[in-house]
């Protein structure tokens, strides 16, 4: 009976404040379930680093993990994966800050240990990007460990491993765009901004390099930083690694060594990426064509659809050269 009470208390959060309304109309919602949505955390982790924890022990082994959980720094903003209908909001003792909504195909999505709500309502409906809230720690999160608390329950209130469906995730254009709901529903643009800049700097770098309209609030944070600055030298050298295949109009192979290697060398550190990308890097521009830089060749080749030999040859100098660079690999 105790661990059912323990259960019973996990799942319906005794709350301190909260607003529920369970015959929210759901009429607006697709009949059918979103077969695949995107990381609901905007910034600080995308899907390569994510890892599964659905049914993982809790509570001793008193419980399961009945979501999934994305580790962050503090304040981070979470939108709506899908569209939605805010359900309920609160203070729970264990889900701490929460937000439920009402999502596609009966199903209900919650978000638990919040740091804060957004200026939301029981009832307002929600597009996808919408903002939700910030990451926290507050409930029963461990004190400092900032995560959001993710789960997805089917039309019979159970839990569903989120995990699976976790299979897109937003490009940058998308969260800039995201960040004007954001800051449409908070009263602090000027400090918020300056934190977002200061947490998560190479976002809004890149942003700028892509010529990316930001909100004011962004633009102006900013404008105390070398953000801007650095990302027009990133340009510049963007534009110089983009340029040096034109420089090699030589065959290079396994075995050359010299000046020429150690330009493409650098043209493969730089713009391009991948496990054989990286293990030059860490080897290095030497200017010795080895089987590392033939690899680093070979795997650049196969992103291009040419023939993987692992050779600069006259075909791979020409598709090299063709390639525009959104950005290089530090």
């Amino acid at each position: 009976m105790k661990y059912l009470t323990l259960l019973v208390l996990f799942v319906l959060p005794i709350t301190t404040f909260a607003s529920h309304n369970s015959r929210v109309d759901r009429s607006d919602l697709d009949d059918d379930a979103v077969e695949e949505f995107a990381v609901p955390v905007l910034f600080g982790i995308n899907l390569a680093s994510l890892v599964p924890d659905f049914g993982a022990p809790r509570g001793g082994g008193t419980r399961s993990h009945e979501g999934q959980d994305f580790v962050v720094p503090k304040g981070t903003p979470i939108v709506s994966p899908t569209e939605a209908i805010v359900l309920s909001k609160g203070t729970g003792r264990s889900a701490g800050k929460f937000v439920y909504t009402a999502n596609p195909g009966g199903e209900t999505f919650r978000y638990m240990h919040l740091d804060e709500i957004a200026d939301i309502d029981v009832g307002d409906e929600l597009d996808i990007g919408d903002y939700i809230g910030t990451v926290g720690d507050t409930g029963n999160a461990p004190d400092g460990v900032y995560h959001l608390h993710f789960e997805t329950r089917d039309d019979d209130n159970e839990a569903t491993d989120p995990f699976e469906r976790l299979t897109l995730e937003f490009d940058l254009e998308d969260k800039i765009d995201f960040l004007d709901d954001v800051f449409k529903k908070r009263r602090d643009d000027s400090d918020y901004a300056e934190f977002l800049v200061s947490t998560f700097p190479e976002v809004f770098r890149q942003a700028v390099s892509e010529d990316i309209d930001l909100p004011r609030a962004i633009d102006k944070a900013l404008e105390d930083t070398n953000i801007v600055e650095q990302a027009a030298d990133t340009a510049d050298l963007t534009k110089l690694v983009e340029s040096l295949p034109l420089l090699l109009r030589v065959e290079l192979g396994v075995g050359d060594s010299g000046a020429f290697v150690t330009l493409l060398q650098l043209y493969l550190i730089y713009g391009s990426e991948g496990t054989e990308r990286d293990q030059l890097a860490a080897a290095g521009p030497t200017g010795y064509y080895g089987a590392i830089t033939a690899a680093a060749v070979e795997a650049l080749q196969d992103e291009l659809r040419i023939t993987e030999s692992g050779q600069y040859d006259q075909k791979t100098q020409q598709e090299f050269a063709g390639r525009e660079l959104d950005s290089i690999n530090f």
